[in-house]
């Protein structure tokens, strides 16, 4: 599902250090007079997930109304004590539970309906102090002004959803700032979205994602690009996070390598951003993976814009993420896992 921005463009900053993103963050919500509604995939029990659960409690005591939805399979680790400390403070905690393999992978928060973040972070310490594999690099856009108001009617949705209420959303479009979202078994958004950047780019298009698992259609859009003269290059860490994708992963590297995609490997850390730079004066930002699983079962969320100060914060951020990355070795160019376990793995990861 599509919406666009129906009023003039909002002040648009990416914010790609995670001190400067918590930073930025936990200031807006210090600065709430009326409302906090934020949505997560992952809000963890460490330091960092209690001390924003204890920033949003402290400022529903104040009398701001907070919402905090946050998926139920990716914080089934949020402690009981937390749960009871936000409920107790009046902050409306809501777990969504999705039907069958779905899970609620948006990441967006808005403030006072004027101040709105989306893109991969979620409330945890590996975005601030890292973990074993390293320092985990993402990026997030903040907003400001009337588009806001798209980002809070896919919340309220979400929210009523989880609530057990049935909930619509009216779609607007005039060609301003893209939002993309997508509720549970896809619906084709997310490769809608991507054929449209993919066939957009004339000159360079640049990935970056976590998990480098294409579907056929979005490898094929890829292959075109490179076959029109596109240069096409996709940034993805040494390591996953999650055990059984790196094999996968290696496959897919190995393919595209094969058809003239570059890839490049960022080391020692790990990479969680998921954006897409078009000719340098588009970036496609958000909560959605290069993979099926985000692509047809998930709950996902994008934002695309034609910022220039965006699409130049964007290019100095992969800069930086390339001086960190090398070629795939010889052991990312091979797949212990035969091509049929390949094939049945792809859509459960």
């Amino acid at each position: 599902m599509f919406m666009g921005a129906r009023n003039k463009r909002a002040d648009e900053q990416l914010l790609t250090k995670p001190a400067t993103i918590f930073g930025n963050l936990i200031a807006d919500v210090q600065r709430a007079r009326r409302s906090v509604d934020a949505e997560f995939y992952i809000f963890a029990s460490d330091r960092t997930g209690r001390a924003f659960a204890e920033l949003l409690g402290r400022k529903s005591r104040q009398g701001v109304h907070v919402r905090l939805l946050v998926d139920g399979f990716g914080s089934r680790g949020l402690a009981s004590s937390i749960r009871r400390k936000l409920r107790d403070d009046g902050v409306e905690l809501c777990l969504f539970s999705g039907a069958g393999n779905c899970r609620n992978h948006r990441k967006m928060a808005i403030i006072d309906g004027t101040v709105a973040y989306v893109g991969g972070v979620n409330i945890a310490d590996r975005y601030t102090v890292g973990n074993r594999l390293g320092v985990w690099h993402d990026a997030e856009l903040r907003f400001e002004g009337h588009d806001t108001a798209m980002l809070s009617q896919i919340f309220e949705y979400d929210y009523a959803m989880a609530n057990g209420r049935r909930a619509s959303i009216d779609v607007v479009d005039d060609g301003r700032m893209g939002v993309y979202w997508t509720e549970c078994g896809g619906g084709g958004a997310m490769e809608r979205l991507f054929t449209d950047v993919v066939r957009g780019a004339e000159r360079e298009l640049i990935i970056t994602t976590p998990y480098f698992i294409p579907t056929p259609r979005s490898f094929s859009l890829m292959h075109e690009a490179v076959m029109r003269g596109v240069e096409v290059r996709v940034i993805v860490p040494e390591y996953s996070d999650v055990w059984a994708i790196d094999d996968v992963m290696h496959h897919h590297i190995a393919h595209a390598m094969s058809v003239g995609i570059d890839v490049a490997v960022c080391r020692h850390s790990f990479l969680h951003a998921k954006m897409a730079i078009v000719d340098r004066r588009r970036v496609v930002v958000g909560s959605a993976n290069l993979d099926a699983r985000s692509f047809n079962v998930n709950r996902e969320i994008m934002v695309s814009t034609y910022h220039r100060g965006v699409c130049a914060d964007a290019v100095l951020f992969v800069d930086r993420l390339m001086r960190l990355s090398t070629p795939p070795t010889s052991r990312e160019l091979r797949c212990r896992l035969p091509n049929f376990v390949v094939r049945m793995l792809e859509p459960l990861l």
